[in-house]
């Protein structure tokens, strides 16, 4: 495996930083910046969207179109990059807190979820950009709308291997 200049996963870093912290403010230039002229989605695992391949404006609209008034928080650890031909492959873990902007510390006004994103990245104009965004969501929880303190979507999904998926709900 050819190694990775540091500076590349320096920038990448940097790149992930910027494109979460625009989701959370929801700053659609600044998300936009972050991505390839096109880029291919594939968000089946969180229930969301089928795999497709968009423009970045397409992209961003979509997520400025979202019907959703939770304020949320974003972050990543565990990035590891690996070159491959015509870019880098990128893998990290995130962690995603969505509350009820009127959210006052107290009921189940929230949506919180973690997995792995998996990333890949290209260069154009003379900087990395996002060309692919995957999702392997791991665990999400809610609270039941009758205000239950148990979670309907508390859900644990281990790959034991290829063939089989246990899920613990």
């Amino acid at each position: 495996m050819e190694p990775l200049d540091a500076l590349d996963h320096i920038s990448i870093n940097d790149l992930l930083c910027r494109f979460f912290l625009a989701f959370d403010e929801r700053d659609w230039a600044a998300m936009e910046t972050c991505l390839a002229a096109e880029v291919f989605i594939d968000y089946a695992s969180s229930g969301r969207e089928q795999p497709s391949t968009m423009s970045s404006s397409e992209f961003v609209q979509r997520r400025r179109n979202a019907v959703d008034t939770l304020a949320k928080h974003h972050s990543f650890s565990n990035l590891l990059l690996t070159k491959e031909e015509g870019g880098l492959r990128g893998r990290c873990n995130y962690l995603i807190l969505r509350f009820d902007r009127a959210f006052t510390g107290e009921g189940e006004d929230f949506y919180h979820s973690c997995g792995a994103y998996e990333f890949l990245f290209g260069r154009a104009e003379d900087a990395w950009k996002i060309t692919s965004i995957g999702t392997r969501r791991t665990i999400a929880e809610c609270p039941e709308a009758e205000g239950s303190p148990t979670f309907t979507k508390l859900r644990l999904t281990a790959q034991i291997d290829p063939l089989r998926t246990i899920t613990v709900s």
